[in-house]
Formats: structure tokens, sequence, C-alpha cells
């Protein structure tokens, strides 16, 4: 999307690897950090956005702290406890939600989070990866069949 076209360029400064792996490290350099929330926080705005979702995890926590203070608005865990989802606090009824990500994992998907808000009547606008850096939308709810079953 063009809204994330300059992810790369500020994610750069935070990208770790020994050669193998990539990783983010978010405390390495907290001006770059908040550069990034305010260029997420953007994007999400921008999508009426009202509360930041993240998977448990330092880097995760530090990721969704900046954007939901460029946001000011609130940040929410996800937790997986045993294959089930719940969340760290409850949100206001009807919230739009967004779940930022440094990465999607066999674990850490899109899906469950997306049945999991609409359970609680909540809508999960999108999520906003790293790597790759991307904007995913959920599936489209599953409505009737044509023949109303």
């Amino acid at each position: 999307m063009p809204e994330l076209a300059d992810l790369s360029a500020l994610t750069a400064p935070l990208t770790r690897t020994d050669g193998v792996e990539r990783w983010f490290d978010l405390g390495h350099d907290p001006s770059a950090s908040i550069r990034l929330g305010d260029a997420l926080a953007a994007v999400l705005s921008a999508r009426a956005v009202t509360a930041v979702l993240h998977w448990e995890g330092e880097e995760e926590a530090v990721l969704a702290h900046v954007v939901a203070a460029a946001m000011r608005t609130r940040r929410v865990t996800v937790v997986q406890e045993r294959g089930l989802l719940f969340t760290s606090a409850d949100l206001p009824a009807s919230s739009t939600v967004a779940l930022v990500a440094t990465r999607f994992t066999s674990t850490r998907t899109l899906t469950p989070v997306d049945a999991m808000m609409r359970e609680r009547g909540h809508r999960l606008d999108c999520a906003i990866t790293l790597h790759p850096p991307r904007l995913h939308l959920p599936a489209p709810p599953h409505g009737p069949a044509p023949d109303g079953h």
C-alpha cells in the first residue's frame, strides 16, 4: 500500500540480524521507534481505528505502545494460552481495532484475532506487520449461504 511505502526505511535502523535470523530491536533507537510509531499511527488513524492490539512479547508491546501513544488511544495485549485467545483488558463497546505485529507466525495469525473480536462485538479493521512491511485485511465475514443456510 502506498502509505506503507516508507516502512522499510523506518524499520532499517531497528533491524538486527545474526546472518540467519532477522528481528527488531525497538529499544536500540527510541527516536526511530517513535518515528515508526507515528507513521503507523497515521495509517491507522486514517482508518478510524480506536484501539491497538498486539501479541505478547517485549518488541510487540513496544511497537504497539509507540503506535497507541501517537494515536492517543489504548493498547491491549492479545494473550494466547493453551490454544485459547484472550485480551489483557476489555475494550469499549463496538471498538474498531488494529493488530500491530513485528511479524506473523504459524501460531500468531490474523484469523483467530478477527474471530475473537467479532465474538466480542468489535471490528478488526486490519493488521500491520513490519516483516514483511504490509497491511493485512481480515477475510470478509461469512454470511448465510445464498439459500439462507
